[in-house]
């Protein structure tokens, strides 16, 4: 009999979930210790095909930051991660990115994209004299 015990992430309360294997039930497994219907569904799905969503960032240029940070729009195998980071991390973009702006489409066949998850505009000469302003008032 395969136990696995597992903390829920679906909602606040934090349940601590026991997942059992049991060919018995329709679904395959028994789910312990969840307060909500939401808590059996991610205990069997944690079990059968576990999915995450992936936040990570990317290179940007002409930008006064160094880094874009990104996520996928919906969840992704969680054994592709490694791959997707692969491809993600030999991307750079240029600025001006807006939020919600796709920067890969459909990772991995997974049907999820990566987007942008802040905007950015071009890095400006301005912004160094403000921040020499900023520093001395």
């Amino acid at each position: 009999m395969e136990v696995k015990d597992m903390i829920c992430i679906v909602c606040p309360l934090g349940c601590k979930l026991k997942v059992i294997k049991s060919d018995t039930i329709e679904t395959g497994f028994t789910v312990e210790g969840n307060k909500c219907f939401r808590g059996m569904d991610y205990g069997i799905k944690e079990m059968t095909s576990p999915t995450r969503v992936l936040t990570t960032t990317v290179v940007i240029s002409d930008s006064s930051l160094k880094r874009l940070p990104v996520r996928t729009t919906g969840t992704i195998p969680k054994h592709l991660i490694k791959q997707a980071m692969e491809i993600i991390n030999k991307v750079e973009v240029k600025a001006p990115i807006k939020v919600g702006q796709v920067i890969i489409k459909n990772i991995l066949d997974t049907g999820a994209d990566i987007i942008a998850s802040r905007s950015m505009h071009p890095y400006s000469e301005h912004e160094e004299t403000l921040k020499d302003y900023l520093v001395q008032g």
